[in-house]
């Protein structure tokens, strides 16, 4: 009895060793990893398309239409109105609109008269007159009763001339005065009419830099 327990216990023994044996003589290979993915394991993706930056649309500026200053009012000084060396006026009779020279040296106002006739009507004296000057499109034929007459002495000569004067209304800029009005010839003038002190006088201040400013 004791004999067939020994040799089953020895038979199993060594069918265990056997397993035992065939057990550690087996290894398991790894798969295989791929060539592709082993190199690339370590590197970032590769991207097939680079990404495309997103599209920015412009906006257009709005358009800003300049505003125009206001006109600034004639310049004075202690009330006065400051003119230019050259100004337009408007002299009535006959309602017409000349260039003219200011000139502070002169006492009086002077314009061009041609064909100057004097005559009588009514008893009193009257001067008929053309003004007929190369800045004006045609002549203009005035007739004014005669204020007075005056003589003038020519600068650089001895001798005087006699002139007659009217009463006549001047506009220059804001300023309308009825003032005498000399009749000279002054065809040979670039200026028809010539304004003096008389008209000056406590209204305006001639600055000689500026031209037609008198507003």
């Amino acid at each position: 009895m004791k004999q067939a327990l020994t040799n089953l216990v020895s038979a199993r023994l060594q069918i265990i060793f056997s397993l035992a044996f065939l057990l550690s003589a087996c290894t398991i290979t790894p798969a295989e990893q791929h060539p592709k993915t082993a190199a690339n394991s370590d590197n970032c993706p590769t991207l097939t398309q680079p990404l495309a930056c997103p599209s920015v649309q412009q906006k257009a500026c709005p358009s800003i239409k300049p505003r125009r200053c206001p006109a600034s009012p004639a310049a004075k000084i202690a009330d006065k109105l400051v003119i230019g060396e050259i100004e337009n006026v408007n002299v009535a009779p006959p309602g017409q609109v000349f260039m003219a020279r200011i000139d502070t040296g002169a006492a009086g106002t002077s314009i061009h008269a041609s064909h100057i006739v004097a005559f009588e009507r009514d008893g009193r004296d009257w001067v008929r007159f053309e003004i007929d000057h190369p800045s004006i499109e045609a002549p203009l034929t005035i007739e004014r009763p005669v204020a007075r007459t005056v003589r003038i002495k020519q600068a650089g000569s001895e001798t005087t001339e006699r002139r007659l004067v009217v009463k006549m209304t001047i506009t220059l800029g804001s300023m309308t005065e009825q003032i005498d009005v000399s009749l000279s010839e002054r065809a040979a003038m670039t200026y028809p009419v010539l304004i003096g002190r008389n008209f000056l006088r406590n209204l305006a201040i001639v600055d000689v830099s500026q031209r037609l400013i008198a507003k």
